[in-house]
């Protein structure tokens, strides 16, 4: 906001305050923690093409293909964690590794796919062809000739409905597929603050305290409105026009929620839990990269302005998680500072 752009947040410099995503007023019980996820993935994964592996082509042929090739979510995680899409691969690390809970993260996906009956919404099948009338028990009698031409079949006048590629995949999403995907969710709110908003605890599985239905939808909007992405960075949820608008985006909707329950809302930590193992240990070097990231180096290439928006590394910053994952023998909050 200090260089004169529009900022959703002007309040928060993330450059000076990086701890602000997860303990800003607007991240308990709010919006932001919400918007800093469907941004990220609108910028990063909802763009994926790499080697033949386009995310909106592979998502709608999981949708064509009535949901039974799961290999769809599991490059998903391999995209979100590694940053690739055939794990195992070398995305972020020198070496080929799998994605951080792969198997728990499809089971999840699955799991939204069946509380919310996005199957149902599918047309109903044709109808069985009639079976043949019995043969007559009498004998036929002579007919006299015609003098009609037999009757020609022509071309058919319909093809198989099939979801065509969205054709602005960056653009505004259209008033009616926003109208829609609110209108699939408001009828589901129950299930999904049963099943997807509940948090482990010690003492049992409660619901999230940092994640709520309220700044979920909030941050929906504004990530399918036009509030909160700036010229691009929009949420893919259907391109309001193509029979199977509403199913694309459940199944977008899908996937980023698998991945939130399985990194953040299960353990009801917004920060990043410390969970790679080095000889049996987490070793604080974690807050410096896992899965072969160095933070530190990590560039911006996406914007309304193209690079230039991450933060100069600032050698003397101490920075402290807030939260973490509360499983037993769970590290501490990560911690990460000049060595």
């Amino acid at each position: 906001s200090r260089e004169g752009r529009p900022a959703r947040y002007p309040k928060i410099d993330f450059c000076e305050f990086p701890q602000g995503v997860c303990s800003s007023d607007e991240t308990y019980g709010g919006e932001l923690q919400w918007m800093i996820g469907l941004f990220e993935w609108a910028d990063r994964i909802q763009t994926y093409d790499k080697d033949g592996w386009n995310f909106i082509e592979k998502l709608k042929e999981f949708c064509d293909g009535g949901y039974t090739d799961f290999a769809f979510v599991d490059a998903v995680s391999g995209i979100l964690n590694i940053g690739c899409h055939d794990p195992p691969c070398q995305g972020f690390s020198n070496s080929a590794v799998e994605p951080h809970n792969k198997r728990e993260r499809n089971d999840t996906f699955q799991r939204f796919l069946n509380e919310f009956k996005v199957a149902r919404n599918f047309p109903p099948p044709p109808p069985p062809t009639p079976l043949p009338s019995p043969a007559p028990t009498y004998e036929p009698t002579e007919a006299e000739p015609t003098t009609a031409a037999p009757t020609s079949i022509g071309q058919p006048t319909e093809i198989p409905t099939s979801s065509s590629r969205p054709t602005s995949i960056q653009g505004r999403p259209p008033a009616e597929a926003v109208t829609n995907i609110e209108n699939a969710l408001k009828s589901s709110r129950s299930r999904f603050e049963k099943f997807l908003l509940k948090s482990e605890y010690p003492t049992g599985a409660w619901p999230s305290y940092l994640y709520t239905w309220r700044g979920f939808l909030q941050a929906l909007r504004k990530m399918t409105t036009g509030v909160g992405p700036g010229e691009k960075n929009w949420f893919f949820i259907g391109d309001g026009e193509s029979p199977n608008s509403l199913q694309l985006g459940l199944i977008n909707l899908a996937s980023f929620v698998a991945h939130g329950v399985t990194q953040a809302i299960k353990y009801d930590s917004c920060d990043e839990n410390n969970y790679e193992m080095v000889d049996f240990r987490y070793p604080i070097s974690n807050a410096c990269g896992q899965n072969g990231r160095s933070y530190q180096d990590d560039m911006c290439t996406g914007g309304d302005e193209g690079e230039g928006y991450e933060c100069e590394v600032d050698s003397s910053m101490e920075m402290y998680g807030v939260t973490h994952a509360r499983w037993i023998g769970a590290p501490p909050p990560l911690y990460c500072g000049d060595k």
